[in-house]
Order: structure tokens, then sequence, then C-alpha cells
């Protein structure tokens, strides 16, 4: 199942964002319910390419935005979903900020049937780094509190599971250690989480913001790998658009295939690497900024 935009705004204006301004201003009734709920039965149906990123994938469905939880009918498209495709893997993007109102919380849990993983953005350790990172004076207050609200209510509900994502980029990066010790002693591992480090990617907002947001993936693989003994303490951690020839040998593991193939590529410094199936490769759009010349050719990569 693909990549489904739930609602077009969003109450962040994060510098990061993988969507242009001209989403935004889209007419609302392209997302509303009717319409909603119409692409998704053409969808079930065969009925054409009606989702664009990941339509290939028929074992989960990612709801994005904009935010999501801002939809003015967000419960009953939501329950319409998890009726529709019971069984089906759902993974909602969100900053968390409407998670900020228990009642809400509440009433999300109750919709959100097994499989079902909430993902929040979290731009780093404290109000000053988060918030410049989301435009907003006050969304890391809200979107923490909207953490505790998720692991108090989900700690009741087996199978829906929680995943705090932080992108990376040159505004963040140097808080990445501080960002894991926030988390270690803010939401301790007993009440089990996965966390995502996400190389940012250079599209939309990001593309356009390119200059304040530069990052090469040899400094930020830097940071990660000199956090490793921190990394190690969370049960489960992911690293999202790495090669692994960038990352230490013990955080291999870690890293994930997350972006469809049409969005990767593998260069000449690929070839005869033994791990090439298994490595994420190069974003396209950050081959074409900084090219291949950080990554290291090896045959046996483990």
């Amino acid at each position: 199942m693909p990549d489904i935009p739930f609602w077009n705004k969003c109450n962040n204006k994060c510098v990061m964002c993988t969507n242009m301004g001209v989403f935004a201003a889209q007419p609302p009734l392209r997302y509303g319910l009717k319409h909603q709920i119409e692409k998704l039965e053409r969808y079930l149906k065969g009925f054409g390419p009606v989702y664009l990123k990941n339509a290939d994938k028929a074992d989960f469905i990612s709801l994005t935005g904009g935010e999501p939880t801002l939809h003015p009918d967000f419960f009953k498209l939501l329950a319409y979903f998890r009726k529709r495709l019971p069984e089906i893997g759902v993974t909602l993007l969100s900053n968390g900020r409407r998670f900020a109102d228990k009642d809400f919380t509440e009433r999300f849990l109750k919709i959100a049937k097994p499989p079902f993983t909430v993902a929040v953005a979290l731009h780093g350790s404290s109000a000053p780094v988060h918030d410049r990172v989301a435009g907003i004076k006050g969304a890391f207050s809200q979107t923490v509190k909207g953490l505790e609200n998720l692991f108090a209510g989900l700690k009741e509900r087996d199978g829906v599971g929680l995943e705090i994502r932080l992108v990376l980029h040159r505004m963040n990066i140097k808080n990445f250690r501080e960002f894991l010790l926030f988390l270690l002693k803010k939401f301790p591992v007993r009440d089990p989480y996965r966390v995502a480090a996400i190389h940012y990617e250079i599209e939309g907002m990001a593309l356009e913001n390119h200059k304040t947001l530069a990052l090469r993936l040899s400094a930020s693989a830097g940071i990660v790998n000199a956090a490793a003994p921190l990394i190690t303490k969370f049960p489960d951690f992911g690293l999202y658009h790495f090669p692994l020839c960038l990352v230490k040998k013990d955080l291999r593991s870690k890293c994930r295939i997350t972006l469809p193939a049409e969005d990767r590529t593998y260069t000449r410094k690929c070839a005869g690497c033994r791990a090439r199936k298994k490595c994420p490769g190069l974003m396209v759009e950050y081959y074409k900024k900084f090219g291949d010349g950080e990554l290291r050719t090896q045959k046996g990569i483990g």
C-alpha cells in the first residue's frame, strides 16, 4: 500500500518539510472525507495509479500530510481506513501536537487497532532546537506532552507501536547526542518504542532551504557513529538513508531501506560491494547535490 496524504494543512512550518508550499494551498476538498474514501475504493479496485508514492507496496500504508490529525473528519476517516484494511499495517506520521490533548489521544487509541504505529517527529532535545526547526514557538512542549499521553495510553494497548523520529540536518546534527540522552531520561526504554535517525531528504521545503540545511552524509554519519554507545541502549533503533559504508560495523544492522527504488541510486563505487542488496544506497537528490565522493568502496562490507 502507498503513502497517502491524509490532509494538506499543518500547524508546523518545518524547514526540512518534503512538501512545497503549494501543497498546503490546494483546495481542502481534495482531501475531504468523501474524496479520500472514493480514492481508497478506486485503489482497492485496481483502478489505475491513484496514489503516487510506494504504490507497489502491499503490506502497509503511511498516512501523511500536512498534519493528518488536523483533518476535520480525522476520526471518521481513520476508522474507515481501519475497517477497510483490517490486516494492513498502518503508520501515522505526525508532529504529535494534537496528542497533547488527552481526550484526543484516548479517542484516537480506541480507533487505532493493531497493526498500527504512530511515528512522531521530534527535532531536538530542547525547545530552542525543536521550535527553530518546527518554525513554531511552543511546538516542543506540545509534542513532548503528546508523546507522554501516547506512552500512557499505549501501555494498555498491545500491538500499537510508537516511533520517535529525528530528521538530521545542519540545524540539529550537533544536538544528536543530547537528543538521545533526553529520550533515555524522559522516555526510559522500559516502555518499548522505536527511535529513527533520518538523514534529511532534499525535496520540497528542504530543497528550498538547502543552504541552511546542507549536511553531508559523512558528517551526519560521523556524529551518529560517535554516539554508538548511546544508540545501543535502545532496543529498537533505525538509521534511515545511511549508506552502509559510512556507518560503523556494529551499527550497520540498524540501517533500513525505506525509500522506493526510484528514489535511490547505486554508483560505480558500489560495484562489487557484497552488501549492496542490503544497503540503502544514496538518495537520488542527494547524489545530484553532493555526488558519491564520500562513499568508500569495499569488497567485503559486513
